[in-house]
């Protein structure tokens, strides 16, 4: 009987010591089964010469406009890889491969000589070229060393048209510019590991083909405006030759923008051979002074205030000095009505006007049009650049569009305000609700007089070369000077020419802006550079959506349409 216990008490302590590795084991099992079954797997596939585990991108969601026509798509390709070790009669291969793919033979060569087990020999080739390669394959005995994996490709049916705000996708799947970075979460396809063999291939973790269905992106862009608005683009940089061009067209109602380009622009189905500034969208990446362009909105300001009243005039003179500095018009004055001042964008008295206002006015104001921030509507947004207000100085010249700094998207969101008295977020995709940021900017009154007074800037003022036969269009132009840093000066030559607006002015439905960066020729301002281009696109965009003339004299039968 004491044998008997004995005996129990080591098998219990022999249990007891064993108990810690049993389930040590068991742990790791579980680690390796369930945890990092995947990695595990991955890890000792790296370690034989004859499998290799690579992550596949599978179909992503494409990019349409308003109208639901693709804009950006994914289609159907192969790939072909090999694993050089394995492969026979080289030269044969090198050379047949060459003529079928149109890829010199040095470049298949290095490939296929290279010291690494596996490797991509084409990748995202038409699918047409897929038994032809089969051929080559098998009449070279390589059955065994290469293969075809069926993939997607990034594909913009239209080129280069809107490229600078679409972007592109990477070669791993990942949208890295424009929409296409903002929306990939939504865009992207699931990423599938799959085992490369010598002879085959296989999915690492079975997927069902529900699993690999992605959502499409409805952009608020309208190809058919976004096609006529990089034609007048083209226009003016065979004319001025600029350093940069912008423009940005949107529905005053709900912020949609339906069209946005800029100039350089690139291709994006060949991404890599353009320069990174190629790709900027300087609609909204870049911030200029922007000039005259603003002086509606100090006068309007002021008025509501009480500040000044529509009676309002003064005299100008050649100049006004603004501490220790100098002011002059582009023409000389005597004396200017406020309706003056505005029409025939006079700097001295939009600067006498400026004067009544304070820091709190002029922060108020900003914030007011949502100048003070950016909206994060599109990758790469900057924000505006303010300077202190507390320096009387920046209140005087800020009323003149100098001395801050804000991109075109802020600059038509806030001539929204002029066209329907709202600011409205701008909106670039139809899953988003349209938001109405803030309601009845100015009072009735001064809203009313802003709206005849940029009419008659186009009828009458500075953009004259804006004046369209058939449609009223309220506006201003601006010129802002560049910085010059070496000089520590503004610059006289290189200039930033504007014109903003929105039409048609009697029943509103869409702002408009331009910008043009260092245009190169005789008198390169606001009203002379991109005014008579606003002309044009007006009279195309009306055209495209059969809006109605409202000046009197030129009825047109076709009915209205809505998108």
């Amino acid at each position: 009987m004491q044998e008997f216990k004995r005996i129990n008490a080591r098998i219990l302590i022999l249990i007891l010591l064993l108990l810690p590795i049993f389930l040590v084991v068991i742990i790791n099992l579980l680690r390796i089964q369930v945890i990092e079954g995947k990695a595990y797997v991955e890890k000792v596939a790296e370690k034989f010469p004859k499998v290799k585990v690579e992550n596949i991108p599978l179909y992503r969601g494409a990019i349409l406009d308003r109208n639901g026509k693709e804009i950006a798509v994914s289609i159907p390709t192969i790939s072909v890889y090999a694993f050089p070790r394995l492969i026979n009669n080289r030269d044969e291969l090198i050379m047949r491969l060459s003529a079928v793919l149109n890829v010199p033979e040095k470049d298949i060569a290095q490939r296929v000589n290279s010291d690494k087990k596996f490797v991509w020999i084409a990748q995202n080739l038409e699918k047409e070229y897929t038994n032809l390669v089969l051929r080559v394959i098998r009449e070279t005995d390589n059955v065994h060393a290469i293969g075809i994996q069926e993939d997607f490709k990034r594909f913009y049916p239209h080129g280069h048209l809107a490229s600078n705000t679409l972007g592109f996708v990477g070669k791993d799947g990942d949208g890295l510019e424009g929409l296409e970075y903002a929306f990939n979460d939504m865009l992207k396809g699931r990423v599938v590991k799959k085992f490369f063999f010598a002879g085959g291939k296989m999915a690492l973790e079975p997927y069902e083909e529900e699993s690999l269905k992605t959502d499409d992106v409805r952009t608020t862009l309208d190809i058919g405006v976004q096609t006529l608005v990089e034609d007048v683009r083209d226009q003016i940089v065979k004319t001025w030759n600029p350093k940069r061009v912008a423009i940005l067209v949107m529905d005053v109602e709900n912020g949609d923008i339906l069209a946005i380009t800029t100039y350089p622009y690139y291709n994006p189905n060949e991404y890599w051979k353009y320069k990174r500034w190629h790709m900027r969208n300087y609609t909204v990446t870049d911030i200029f002074e922007p000039g005259s362009t603003v002086k509606p909105f100090f006068i309007g300001y002021a008025m509501d205030k009480g500040y000044v009243k529509e009676n309002y005039a003064t005299d100008i003179g050649k100049y006004i000095e603004v501490y220790g500095r100098y002011v002059k018009d582009v023409h000389e004055y005597k004396y200017l009505t406020i309706d003056q001042i505005l029409v025939k964008s006079s700097n001295i008295g939009t600067i006498k006007i400026a004067k009544y206002m304070s820091r709190k006015d002029v922060e108020e104001l900003f914030k007011l049009l949502h100048m003070d921030a950016s909206f994060g509507v599109l990758p790469g947004e900057a924000k505006p650049k303010l300077p202190h207000f507390g320096y009387p100085a920046n209140i005087l010249y800020a009323s003149i569009g100098q001395g801050f700094a804000i991109n075109l998207l802020n600059l038509c969101a806030a001539y929204v305000a002029l066209a329907t008295n709202k600011i409205v977020k701008p909106r670039i995709a139809l899953h988003e609700n349209p938001q109405v940021i803030r309601e009845r900017v100015f009072s009735d009154r001064t809203f009313a007089w802003l709206k005849k007074n940029l009419i008659n800037v186009v009828e009458e003022g500075t953009a004259r070369l804006a004046k369209s036969d058939y449609f009223y269009i309220a506006g201003k132009t601006g010129t802002s000077q560049k910085f010059d840093f070496e000089a520590g000066k503004y610059s006289r030559e290189k200039l930033v020419t504007y014109f903003v607006g929105f039409f048609p002015a009697t029943n509103p439905r869409f702002v408009a802006g331009i910008m043009v960066d260092e245009p190169k020729g005789p008198n390169p301002y606001g009203g002379t550079v991109p005014a008579p281009y606003f002309r044009e696109l007006v009279e195309r965009v009306a055209a495209y959506y059969r809006l109605q003339p409202d000046k009197p004299g030129y009825p047109i039968s076709y009915s209205s349409r809505k998108d």
